[in-house]
């Protein structure tokens, strides 16, 4: 190799390590300058933050809430940004707001302020859906809620993720990600089930009524007979009687020893007076839970009643559930002058009541 060879590959060799040297001072140079050069952001500080859909499942209509505390105060609109594979309207009047029924702050406690300037969005980008705001107060807690007409949910998956941002800064004064899981159709949701059991007690204050001695100049009336009936039936309940004497319209005390009857002054429904026309009647009056006693045994004085009959008969009803309602069920009788003697005149009454479930 000759002298001038060796010249040059010397040079070639300065010249590379001059190069080397050059690239590492530029490399330098450009990190120290980078936050001087690249697009400034304000310095947010956010202290809670999060987006909740009111629904997980896949498909359902898209509504939440936002919510942000942050140390700074120059925040104007909201940017909320959607995961890339759910449905977004485009068309901003679509995305519509409320701030009721805001959440509590979960991490300071107390109730959440609404979002100030906060209103229907004014443009929507891809997923990217622009509300308008003011300026936040530092360290207070802010929500608000959005619905999107014709904006669902998409596919299943966890790690769905997307982005609350606020500007006022360059280009956003906070930006916060966030991520939320979508399960399938239902899966968000318990159903709860249950079953209350029929109930109903019923019971008689007594179950004998003694008119003791009758007579032609007034109405012998018994001592009442309260009847007692409780049920959850949600329509409420009925009480019938039915006696053991008479016909099917016109009961009776009857004696097999004188083998006669004082019968009711008239055939049933009819309420008589038996005082004005002597005879054996049946009156109800109604009690606690003030239940509706039939028209046949509504008597209109201590004097009258209705006919107890050999067939059931409606004595009163009541048309929602009850606790401990009454009714006083009262026997009253008044004998003519031609009425033959006996001690054994008698009728037996049979009580009952059914809930209308």
């Amino acid at each position: 190799m000759n002298l001038f060879s060796k010249i040059k590959m010397v040079q070639i060799k300065k010249d590379k390590q001059a190069l080397i040297s050059l690239a590492l001072n530029l490399t330098l140079l450009l990190l120290t300058l980078y936050p001087f050069l690249s697009p400034k952001k304000a310095n947010a500080t956010v202290t809670e933050s999060f987006v909740r859909f009111d629904r997980h499942a896949t498909g359902a209509a898209i509504s939440g809430t936002a919510c942000l505390k942050s140390t700074l105060t120059t925040q104007t609109n909201v940017v909320l940004v959607f995961p890339l594979d759910w449905t977004i309207s485009s068309t901003a009047s679509n995305w519509t707001v409320t701030t009721t029924n805001l959440p509590t702050d979960p991490v300071g406690g107390g109730a959440a302020t609404a979002w100030p300037g906060i209103g229907t969005a004014t443009s929507v980008t891809g997923v990217n859906v622009q509300f308008p705001g003011t300026a936040l107060a530092a360290g207070t807690f802010y929500c608000f809620n959005f619905t999107g007409a014709s904006s669902t949910i998409g596919a299943a998956g966890n790690d769905k993720v997307g982005q609350l941002k606020t500007q006022g800064g360059s280009p956003y004064t906070d930006s916060v990600n966030w991520a939320t899981s979508v399960v399938a159709s239902g899966a968000d949701q318990i159903t709860i089930s249950a079953s209350v059991s029929a109930t109903m007690t019923f019971s008689l204050s007594g179950t004998t009524i003694a008119l003791s001695t009758l007579n032609t100049s007034t109405v012998v009336s018994g001592a009442a007979i309260t009847q007692t009936v409780s049920t959850n039936a949600r329509n409420g309940w009925t009480s019938w009687i039915k006696g053991t004497q008479g016909t099917s319209t016109i009961g009776a005390l009857n004696s097999t020893a004188a083998s006669a009857d004082i019968s009711a002054p008239a055939a049933y429904p009819t309420v008589s007076d038996a005082n004005a026309t002597p005879g054996y009647v049946i009156d109800v009056n109604t009690g606690t839970g003030s239940p509706t006693v039939a028209t046949a045994y509504n008597g209109t004085d201590t004097n009258s009643g209705g006919a107890s009959t050999t067939l059931f008969r409606q004595t009163a009803t009541k048309t929602t559930p009850g606790a401990g309602d009454t009714i006083d069920i009262v026997a009253r009788a008044k004998i003519s002058s031609t009425q033959a003697a006996a001690t054994d005149y008698t009728d037996t009454l049979t009580v009952v009541a059914a809930g209308s479930f």
